[in-house]
Parts: C-alpha cells; structure tokens; sequence
C-alpha cells in the first residue's frame, strides 16, 4: 500500500478533521443565524407512530367492486392531502381491499392531536360536486363531477388567494355545453358554500375554474375536499373509526385524552438509542483492546457514517424510521464492521505469515474487497426485493437497508484504505495502529520492515 508523504498526510489529516467537525455541527446541533433558526440535518427525520404513538382512523369502502388500482390511487390522494397541509408519519394502508387505513404518528413536526383528529375526521366527507347556475337561488341545471377534474392548485397572487381547478378533456367539454347555452356573457360557479360568477370568455381560454378569497385556510380545506371528492373510491362516514395509538414501549395509555401533552410518551425511541450506543460503546472497546489505535479508525468511519445516513434520509422525506427501520441500521452497521474487523484481522494474520506490513495492508485489503462485494450487492439487491413487495414503515426499512448497503461499500472500499493510508504514512504509526511488534531478527524482512518504520 503506497504511502502518502508526511506534508501531505498532515494536511490531508487537518482536513479530514475540519470537514468531519463541521459535519457533525449540522448533522446534529441546532443553531441560530440571527433571526434564522437551522434545526440540524437529525431534527428533520420522521419517526413512524410505532415509536411516537398518534391517532388513526379506519373507513370502510363504500364502493363495490373497487379495484386494487383505483384503491392505491385514492391511498395516493389520501397521502398527498396530509403532506400538502403540513402532516408528517403518514402511513395510509388498505386492509383487505375492504377498509382503508390512515395513520398519523406524533412528532416534533406533525400538528396537534386535535388538528390530525378533524383531519382524519374529514376523510370521509370529501365530496366534490360543481353546481352552475344562472341565478344563485334557481335550480341547479347542470353538475360537473369528480370525473371531470384534472388538478386543483391553491396560490397567491397581488395579495389575493385563489383556487385553481383544471379539467381533464370530459370537463372541458361540459364547460363548452353550458358556455353554449349560456344566456348572458358569465355563469355563476357554485362550490360547496362558495360561488362565484365567472365570464364564459374566461372559462373558454383558461379552461379552468378560479375561485378567489380572504381566508387562505378555507381554500386549502376546500382543495382537499375537491381532492378527497375526486378520489376513485367513496370512502363510508358513518363506519368511520377514529382512536388513539399508543407507541411501543409507551409510558402513555391507548386511552389517553388526545388534548393531553404527555399523550404516550413514547420511551422506545430512547430505548433504542441506548441499546444502539450501548452496542457501538461495545464494538468500539473490543477494537481498542485487540487492536489498539485502529479503533479510532473505527470512530471516525461510524461519524462518517451517522452524517452521511442522516443526511441520506433528508434528501428522501418519505423514509420515516420506525422499529423495523432501527433493526435495519443495527444489521447495517454490523455488516459495516464485520469488515472493517475482518479486514484488522487479516493484516494481523498477513505479518505474523511473515509479510511486510505494507504487504500485509496490501494483501488484507484484496482478501477482503470480494467478500464486501458480494455481500453488499445482496443486501442491496434484498432491500430492492423488500421495497417492491412493501410499504408504509417496511418499506423505510427497505431503503435503509440498501443505504447502508452504499455506505458500507464506501467505507470498505474507499474510507477505512484512505485512513490507513494516512496513518501509516507517519513511521512507526502504522505498527501502533494494529497493536503489531517490529521483528527484531535480522534479515531481508526485518530490513523491509525497518525501512517502513523509519
């Protein structure tokens, strides 16, 4: 293994040292930046309701016959109305093709009991008729249903909030059928308790209708009903079911009153951060006492590590760590520093076999990249099986998995071998690092070796 000279292992080391610093700042601490507030890469992750508790709500399907297409669709639409107004740890689930689930956990980031609890409640009474009319008090005279509807948008513009609904090529030509008919150059729109008169012109060009108002908060709630109205499944209020979940491992009750603070105070989380530390704690002491200063190594590439999978899980919002996501990142880090000790191990069993130690380094690291490998490209391989076939907090799982599958072949590959390569290159450093003796016998090895710790 080719060394790096001492100016530039130096440097390199400063480097390293700075950037993982730093990286550790805003992976983990909270800071302010005068009247901005950064919340920390690791504020950011969702946690499913197994670890935080929340409430649910069941619905029976009302539509017969409905086909496992429509259903995820409408589960689809279902999700994008909780994200779209601000919910996190969605999990919305069908059970048997006959109900649909909808889980929303507690967290730092969700809104309060109350809001998710009118929320789920409101599911069922998504409805979506658009009723025109010439005169507000007359009869309607013609209804554009959920099949004619392309999007809804919500937006601002001068100050002014409105609601965009576009419509697919069946609403248009509704649209054109009633402009036809039209006794006057506008129409009134009626939506729910809002209508509104429009010019047909208007309607004609844009081939939309824009409803405007004051309050911001009505047309969001109105879009989500003309979304929920829109799905292709009716979901059944009155079946509807709506309690609490209590997390597990939960010092709070499943009955516990949805407007109280400490509402299953989940201690799974912390539970499973201790266990998680205490095995780290472990691993860590087992490498000091066997190898002695590669275990710093072994620091170093687990801080590399915890910033780059926080950060990972940032850059995918849908991943939300659950119980079976924690068992994931336990077998990702074991796989992780089976190698890195397999790889220790190795270097150890090349020098006593007589080798130089960079030949040793050298050889260890070939005898392990196959196994890595292989391994790695059927964890990865596992996890993509695993998330076709799954979904909700599974699914997270899955993506963790092959995660740290990446992350394992990074640090494997590339990390553990730069800091080696680091280390090493300041003298008799390199033998510290795996707690190795310099032979002391002299011939041709003991020259090699002589001329490595110089």
């Amino acid at each position: 293994m080719k060394k790096f000279n001492k100016t530039t292992a130096i440097v390199l080391s400063v480097i390293m040292s700075v950037v993982l610093v730093v990286g550790l700042i805003f992976t983990f601490i909270p800071m302010n930046f005068g009247t901005k507030k950064w919340e920390s890469f690791s504020n950011s992750i969702s946690f499913s309701s197994d670890l935080t508790g929340g409430l649910y709500g069941e619905f029976n399907i009302k539509t017969e016959n409905a086909s496992n297409k429509d259903i995820v669709a409408s589960m689809e639409k279902i999700n994008d109305v909780f994200e779209g107004a601000g919910y996190k740890n969605i999990n919305v689930y069908s059970i048997g093709g006959k109900k649909i689930r909808v889980e929303a956990g507690n967290s730092k980031s969700s809104r309060t009991y109350a809001e998710t609890y009118n929320k789920i409640a409101s599911l069922g009474a998504g409805a979506f008729s658009l009723r025109t009319t010439y005169e507000l008090e007359e009869t309607t005279i013609s209804v554009l249903g959920k099949d004619t509807v392309k999007g809804v948008d919500v937006y601002t513009n001068n100050n002014i909030n409105y609601m965009s609904i576009k419509f697919n090529k069946e609403g248009e030509k509704q649209y054109q059928e009633l402009c036809e008919k039209a006794e006057s150059d506008s129409i009134y729109i009626a939506l729910g308790d809002y209508a509104q008169q429009i010019s047909i012109s208007g309607v004609q060009t844009y081939k939309e209708f824009t409803l405007s108002d004051e309050d911001y908060e009505n047309l969001m709630q109105l879009k989500d009903n003309v979304v929920l109205g829109c799905m292709k499944i009716e979901l059944d209020a009155s079946s509807a079911k709506i309690g609490t979940m209590s997390a597990s491992l939960s010092a709070g009750e499943g009955s516990s009153n949805i407007h109280d603070a400490s509402y299953a105070s989940s201690t799974a989380f912390i539970l499973m951060m201790v266990a998680i530390l205490s095995v780290v704690v472990l691993i860590i002491a087992y490498f000091a006492a066997r190898f002695g200063l590669y275990s710093v190594l072994a620091v170093v590439t687990m801080l590399v590590n915890a910033c780059l999978f926080i950060i990972g899980l940032n850059l995918i919002p849908s991943v939300e760590l659950g119980l079976s996501s924690i068992i994931a990142i336990v077998v990702g880090i074991a796989v992780i520093y089976t190698y890195v000790y397999l790889y220790a191990i190795n270097v150890k069993s090349e020098y006593k076999a007589g080798k130089s130690l960079n030949a040793s380094l050298e050889s260890a690291y070939k005898k392990s990249l196959p196994s890595t490998i292989v391994a790695n490209v059927v964890l990865f391989a596992s996890a993509l099986v695993l998330l076709a076939f799954s979904f909700g907090e599974i699914a997270s799982a899955a993506v963790v998995l092959a995660m740290f599958a990446f992350l394992s072949l990074f640090t494997n590959l590339l990390l553990v071998p730069f800091l080696v390569k680091i280390c090493i290159s300041f003298g008799n450093f390199g033998f510290k690092l795996f707690m190795l003796k310099k032979r002391l016998e002299f011939g041709s090895s003991t020259e090699t070796d002589t001329k490595e710790a110089e």
